[in-house]
C-alpha cells in the first residue's frame, strides 16, 4: 500500500472492460467500489500521506482561515424577498454552520424589504427551518428542496446527510409546526406544489446521478403509490422542475448542452398529463 518515503502506491488488479466492441484494460477499476475494504485503506493511506507532506503548513492555514474569518459578517441577513403575504429570508448566526430560513408577515403599507442593521432576526418573524437543528450532530449536511406550498400552509424540503446528493423528501405543516407521515427517499434536487397544496412533484435520479423521472406525489398517500409523470431516457437530457412565477403551470424543463425542450402541466390539475411546448428539435434551447 506505501512505498518507502513516498505516496502510497495502489495495488493492480488485472481488469477488462468491453463497450462497443472494444475492450479496455483498467487495472484500478476495483477503485470504483467505494464499500471495499482495500479501497477504504488506500483512500485513508492517501489522507494520511497528504497530512504528513502539509503539516508544516498547519499555521498558515489558521491564519489565513482567521483572516477570512475576521471579514465575514457571521450574523446576517438576506434580503427579504416577498411573496404573498409575507418576507421570506435567510439568516445565519455566529458561531452556527447553517442558515436558518425564516419568514415575517407583512405590515399594512409596508413596501420596502424590512432589514436590521446588525443582521438579527426580525421582530416578528417565524422560522420555518433551521438547518442547523436539522443537521444535529451528522459530519455533512446539505439541503436540496426548499419548498413553500403557494398557499404558504406547506413547506416540503429535502435534507442529505451523506454527501451522495440523495436526499430525503419531508413535508412540514407551518401553521403547527408539525412533519407530515410523508417522507420519499432518494430524491434529487427540484420539487413544485399544485395549487391547492395536495400534490408534490419531485425528481429522482438514475445511476450515473442524473435527474430522469419526475414522480407525482399526492399527500396522505404511500411513497409507494407514486406515479412516474415523465421518464427521459436519453442519457443527455438532465430532468428539471418548478413553478412559474404566477404559480399556474408546473414546468418540467429537459437540458442537455444544446438542446431543451418544456412540458406543462396546469398547477390546478395535477394529475394531467404534462403538455409539451414544443417538441425538441436538435441543436435548438428555447
Amino acid at each position: 500500500m506505501t512505498t518507502q518515503g513516498g505516496p502510497p502506491a495502489a495495488k493492480r488488479v488485472p481488469t477488462e472492460r468491453t463497450h462497443h466492441g472494444d475492450t479496455v484494460p483498467d487495472d484500478y477499476a476495483w477503485l470504483a467500489d467505494k464499500d471495499d475494504p482495500d479501497t477504504i485503506a488506500y483512500l485513508s493511506a492517501e489522507n494520511a500521506y497528504t497530512d504528513a507532506r502539509t503539516e508544516h503548513l498547519a499555521g498558515l492555514r489558521e491564519t489565513l482561515f482567521n483572516e477570512i474569518k475576521n471579514r465575514t459578517q457571521e450574523t446576517d441577513l438576506s434580503v427579504p424577498v416577498r411573496r404573498g403575504g409575507y418576507w421570506y429570508y435567510t439568516r445565519t448566526v455566529e458561531g452556527q454552520q447553517y442558515g436558518i430560513h425564516c419568514r415575517r408577515a407583512v405590515r399594512p403599507g409596508e413596501v420596502d424589504p424590512p432589514s436590521t442593521e446588525d443582521g438579527a432576526a426580525l421582530d416578528g418573524e417565524v422560522v420555518l427551518l433551521d438547518s442547523n437543528a436539522e443537521a444535529g450532530d451528522s459530519e455533512f449536511f446539505a439541503l436540496g428542496t426548499y419548498d413553500v406550498s403557494p398557499d404558504g400552509h406547506r413547506l416540503a424540503y429535502s435534507v442529505d446527510l451523506a454527501g451522495d446528493e440523495r436526499f430525503t423528501l419531508r413535508v412540514k405543516d407551518l401553521r403547527t409546526g408539525e412533519l407530515l407521515p410523508d417522507t420519499v427517499a432518494e430524491v434529487a434536487y427540484g420539487s413544485a406544489w399544485s395549487a391547492d397544496a395536495s400534490t408534490l412533484f419531485y425528481l429522482t435520479m438514475d445511476e450515473a446521478w442524473r435527474p430522469n423521472k419526475v414522480w407525482r406525489h399526492r399527500l396522505g398517500t404511500p411513497a409507494a403509490d407514486d406515479v412516474i409523470v415523465l421518464d427521459e431516457p436519453d442519457e443527455r437530457f438532465w430532468v428539471g422542475v418548478g413553478l412559474t412565477r404566477t404559480d399556474a403551470f408546473v414546468v418540467i424543463e429537459l437540458q442537455s448542452k444544446v438542446t431543451s425542450e418544456t412540458y406543462v402541466i396546469p398547477a390546478g390539475s395535477p394529475d394531467e398529463p404534462p403538455r409539451v411546448i414544443a417538441p425538441r428539435r436538435q441543436g435548438i434551447e428555447y
